[in-house]
């Protein structure tokens, strides 16, 4: 199922403005948009020095976005819990330039919400220099489905299941101390997921590969025609979540705060 469709059920079933659902589908499709040809990532932030919680847009290190000297120079905005869009450019922290919560929970179609997020954050559609040599241009597509996979996760499990983390304030350690290609140039990052009842974290590098002691590249299973749905079971079966989903087989999940 793709995540537009999910996030079509996940509409019918639950209350927008008390979910992160709206807040991972819109980051999931501005990297679709803008990952591999801006060096934009959308990264979920959790008191991230401001008591804020939510998921940024941020510009990723590499040869044209230079190294960000802090966090107002790597952020363009966010996405609050509940899917509104705040430009940090034109507005400031907590200025919810864009209500987004309130047209979902009206009906207003997904199209239309797609096109207010892009619109509010003013990113260029063409980037004012070529990426044509940075790591996330030549080989993004691989994170853009890791994202994928987290958010079809994010929207089909409740927070007191699964929590998901891709900061590298989150991530570093785990790819410092697990990752044998840690040291890479430009590294793809990873994404964290964990069962709220405890357990170990499951690690998902942003070139597709799932660690661990039977390591498997979801990227190479997705060009060899695998589905995202069968995909992000790996990683929920890797958890060893026992559970029930809530609602229906593939969604009726809310992602609240961490």
């Amino acid at each position: 199922m793709s995540v537009t469709a999910l996030f079509e059920e996940w509409r019918g079933i639950t209350r927008p403005e008390q979910s992160w659902g709206l807040a991972w589908f819109l980051s999931y499709e501005m990297c679709k948009r803008f990952h591999e040809s801006h060096g934009i990532v959308p990264q979920v932030i959790e008191r991230e020095g401001m008591g804020y919680y939510g998921i940024t847009l941020d510009r990723l290190p590499c040869p044209i976005n230079g190294e960000p000297k802090g966090q107002s120079d790597a952020s363009i905005g966010r996405f609050t819990m509940g899917g509104n869009a705040e430009n940090w450019h034109t507005g400031s922290p907590g200025d919810h330039g864009c209500n987004l919560v309130d047209p979902c929970a009206a009906g207003a179609s997904t199209e239309s919400l797609i096109a207010s997020a892009v619109s509010h954050f003013r990113i260029p559609p063409f980037p004012l220099q070529s990426h044509l040599y940075c790591r996330h241009k030549r080989w993004g597509a691989s994170y853009v489905l890791c994202f994928e996979i987290a958010t079809l996760i994010a929207l089909r499990f409740e927070s007191d299941e699964i929590e998901i983390r891709n900061h590298p304030y989150h991530t570093r350690r785990v790819i410092e101390q697990c990752d044998p290609e840690a040291s890479m140039k430009e590294h793809p990052g990873a994404f964290l997921f964990r069962l709220r009842s405890g357990g170990p974290s499951v690690c998902l590098v942003g070139d597709g590969r799932l660690l661990g002691d039977s390591p498997f590249n979801l990227w190479q299973a997705y060009m060899e025609g695998e589905s995202t749905t069968i995909l992000s079971n790996q990683v929920i079966q890797r958890l060893g979540w026992r559970g029930r989903q809530k609602r229906m087989p593939l969604s009726g999940a809310v992602l609240r705060a961490f």
